[in-house]
């Protein structure tokens, strides 16, 4: 079988023949660059020095026959994207993997899994209760394998001062080297000199070698099994907030859990920058309630504790988490 690729760059690089794993990454580093091999379909696009810019979504046509009318165009291409997986994986009886997914392409795949009877999705993270997972689509009769031949963890060291960094400036520095968010999982900082990023198992050697700083501060990238990954380091810096709104109006607890006037709020909500339960929503009126988790983008996540009572003057007294 032959893979296509397109490379920008000045430096060497060569693709092999590699059979039968359609959506599973093979990567190499060759003097510097990348050479990410995919199943034929969209195309990869590699920028200098060597950084991946792949988007699983890039090229791929709404499909017929799907059974679920999803409303948002980004749902409806993952939508197609994954039926096609579970229809290959059904017609030629071999696995196959997915970058990693957020919640709600999670949803979408266990409720299109369903109408397939000898298939099996497996969802790993790299940890218990990951929130961004890879997807094995399989055979019931095939071996899973390891999780660890999915996914790197690389612990990224370095002296940082406290409550400085965040979770943001860990993911742009990835981002900075031209990788795609979908090739990324989970990342965790808990404040102190090392935090934890997890993704896909073939970049983890290019990162190792790219990888040199988060904001100002440098740091050292080193990958580290995932059974070492330490338990104490799975929770996310939060904080409580205590406020009162006029309504449950998304556009109202939003700006309470982020300190945003709504005249600012708004506008990122019609522009798409705001999903609740992980679903984008572009409407600032949308009644939210107890248990909602908001998330804005750059700006992390608030959840919707208590509502704790009504004030003298009519306002709703709210108790929100907030996720860094």
């Amino acid at each position: 079988m032959r893979f296509q690729c397109t490379i920008r760059s000045p430096r060497a690089a060569s693709l092999e023949d590699v059979g039968g794993e359609s959506f599973l990454t093979k990567c190499s580093v060759v003097t510097g660059s990348v050479v990410d091999v995919l199943s034929a379909g969209p195309s990869l696009a590699f920028t200098s020095p060597g950084a991946c810019s792949y988007n699983m979504l890039d090229g791929v046509d709404l499909m017929e026959g799907v059974p679920f009318n999803y409303p948002l165009s980004t749902e409806k291409k993952w939508a197609s994207y994954f039926w096609s997986l579970l229809k290959k994986t059904a017609e030629q009886n071999i696995k196959h993997c997915t970058y990693f997914a957020d919640p709600r392409q999670q949803e979408i795949a266990r409720d299109l899994l369903h109408h397939f009877n000898n298939i099996q999705c497996l969802f790993f993270g790299g940890y218990p209760d990951a929130e961004r997972v890879r997807i094995l689509v399989k055979p019931l009769s095939s071996a899973a394998g390891k999780e660890g031949d999915f996914i790197s963890c690389l612990a990224l060291c370095g002296n940082f001062p406290e409550r400085i960094l965040t979770h943001r400036d860990f993911l742009g520095a990835l981002l900075g080297l031209g990788i795609k968010r979908e090739m990324v999982g989970d990342i965790i900082y808990t404040g102190g000199e090392k935090a934890y990023a997890f993704l896909v198992k073939e970049l983890a050697p290019f990162v190792q070698q790219n990888l040199t700083r988060a904001g100002h501060y440098e740091l050292q990238a080193e990958e580290i099994d995932l059974q070492l990954f330490p338990a104490e380091a799975e929770p996310r810096r939060t904080k409580e907030i205590k406020g009162t709104v006029a309504s449950m109006r998304l556009d109202s607890v939003t700006g309470l859990g982020f300190g945003l006037s709504r005249s600012k709020i708004i506008p990122l909500i019609k522009g798409e920058r705001v999903k609740v339960n992980h679903q984008l929503v572009k409407q600032p009126s949308k009644a939210v309630k107890t248990g909602d988790i908001i998330s804005l983008a750059g700006r992390g996540r608030i959840e919707i504790i208590e509502e704790m009572g009504i004030s003298r003057k009519g306002r709703i007294h709210l108790l929100l988490k907030r996720y860094f």
